[in-house]
């Protein structure tokens, strides 16, 4: 049975992170007690999106921090990722635009790829000189329920 879970990490924008975030993933994807196929799936795509995030961080030299929320249900996997180091300056574009560069870039193309094929949703919100936001969901079906025995 899948148990409630909301947990939270804060890391630098900084490649080092990359590992403890993903330990941390694994972590909670295993309190949350997803089906493993399901779990492996998840953290593919969480691995993505902060690794994304983390490099276009350091490319533009921004400092600053990751934030990544876990929350469980027994119905869906929520995640959020925002990040609190975008002030470099992207230029006069709009949302539309941002997204559309976001999942077009040739170095992001394959990974937004990899996040739609396995999350039911996937949203991204940018607020200049604030925070950059990925929004997630993986809805959890019977079929992905662990057995129990």
């Amino acid at each position: 049975m899948i148990q409630t879970t909301r947990r939270e990490l804060d890391v630098p924008l900084d490649t080092r992170s990359l590992a403890p975030l993903r330990d941390f993933v694994r972590e909670v994807l295993g309190e949350g007690q997803l089906a493993p196929k399901v779990a492996r799936l998840v953290v593919i795509a969480i691995d993505e999106a902060c690794s994304s995030i983390i490099l276009n961080a350091k490319e533009q030299g921004a400092s600053g921090s990751l934030r990544l929320l876990i929350d469980i249900d027994p119905t869906r996997v929520k995640i959020r990722i925002s990040d609190t180091g975008n002030d470099y300056d992207v230029g006069d574009v709009t949302k539309e635009e941002l997204l559309k560069e976001f999942t077009r870039s040739k170095k992001t193309e394959l990974g937004t790829f990899l996040i739609r094929r396995v999350m039911d949703e996937f949203s991204y919100v940018f607020k200049k000189g604030f925070q950059s936001e990925i929004e997630m969901l993986k809805f959890l079906y019977e079929s992905e329920q662990p057995q129990s025995n």
